[in-house]
């Protein structure tokens, strides 16, 4: 097919204006007398000038086998040059065709390891940021632990020094019941020696006995007042005991506290474990990621040296053509070569005829 802007018109012309510099019509005169255009366009369109003009009806005063030899020689070698090009066009058309397929499919690849790798960008990013959320989780989690550790610790310390308390009251109660009974023992043997002292030195002691009541109302007097501290005493013991009750029940409710934070950081504990294990999980998903990306870079490298490869070939290719197109130029430049010998031929026929007619 013509290319546009060569036409049959543009070639018959040129053909015509060498003919009458009385040179024989060839694809390259023609092309260089053109200043444009392909062999591949040219030489069809110079071979319908020639067929139109009748170039072979020269030929008449040649001996019909050699006319039939030039045009057979003509037409085998105008096959085996179209053969040629049909050939090279239909290897290069298939390889031209195989390589751009190849070429697709190495793009598509691409975009598809491009896709993917923005995956697993995407998915290495979510995995760090679950993995900075588990570590800020962690270090709450470590703060509450702290924090739990501290009020047990306090709660302990508070604990001790109410035991502490309870004891020194238990002690200070015991004392105060080891003194009033002293008290009552000594009141109780002081009265005995007076009873005593009272029978045997009554006639002795009548003169004392305004003392001696004295010293008994004195004796009351400190009765009284020791009763009054007994009943204080008894007062405050059962206050203490009463104190005492609510240490303990504040002691129990401060140990169910702790047994329960005791279980909230066993809780906690576990769920550090869990986050651990968790976090060791994605450490690991994100290396196999890491792995993955790796793999897909080497992919990626031996795809493009792929393209690189089919790139040469195609360049090979386009060369092979160019030499086929070459050797096409050089089978027309030989087909010129036998019109130009069979003009020869022809010429001496014709210079043979007229000797032969002289």
């Amino acid at each position: 097919m013509a290319r546009a802007g060569i036409t049959y018109y543009d070639v018959s012309k040129a053909a015509e204006a060498i003919k009458i510099q009385n040179q024989e019509p060839t694809v390259d005169r023609v092309r260089e007398h053109l200043g444009t255009g392909s062999k591949s366009t040219i030489a069809p369109l110079l071979k319908r000038w020639r067929s139109d003009n009748g170039e072979l009806a020269d030929v008449s005063g040649l001996p019909n086998d050699l006319v039939e030899v030039v045009k057979a020689l003509h037409e085998r070698v105008q096959q085996m040059a179209d053969q040629r090009i049909a050939q090279s066009r239909n290897e290069f058309k298939a390889s031209n065709e195989e390589l751009r397929k190849e070429l697709t499919e190495a793009r598509n690849s691409i975009v598809q390891l491009t896709d993917r790798q923005q995956d697993v960008n995407a998915q290495l990013s979510q995995i760090t940021e679950a993995k900075a959320l588990q570590g800020k989780s962690l270090e709450e989690v470590r703060i509450k632990l702290a924090t739990a550790e501290a009020q047990r610790d306090e709660a302990l310390s508070r604990t001790a020094e109410l035991k502490e308390s309870v004891a020194e009251i238990k002690q200070e109660n015991k004392d105060i019941r080891d003194h009033f009974e002293h008290y009552q023992q000594r009141t109780a043997e002081d009265r005995q020696q007076e009873r005593e002292q009272f029978h045997v030195v009554n006639q002795g002691l009548k003169d004392q006995i305004q003392d001696l009541q004295h010293q008994i109302q004195d004796l009351q007097h400190r009765l009284i007042q020791a009763e009054s501290r007994a009943s204080e005493l008894i007062d405050t013991n059962a206050h203490l005991q009463r104190q005492t009750h609510e240490l303990e029940k504040a002691n129990a409710m401060h140990k169910s506290t702790l047994d329960r934070q005791v279980v909230d950081i066993q809780n906690l504990e576990h769920q550090l474990n869990d986050a651990s294990v968790k976090s060791r999980e994605q450490q690991h998903k994100s290396e196999q990621l890491v792995d993955n990306i790796a793999a897909l870079t080497s992919q990626k490298a031996d795809v493009d040296k792929q393209v690189t490869v089919l790139s040469q070939a195609l360049e090979a290719t386009k060369t092979d053509m160019i030499a086929a197109q070459n050797r096409v130029g050089v089978l027309f430049d030989e087909n010129k070569m036998i019109l130009q010998e069979k003009a020869v031929i022809q010429g001496q026929f014709k210079q043979l005829q007229e000797s032969l007619s002289r």
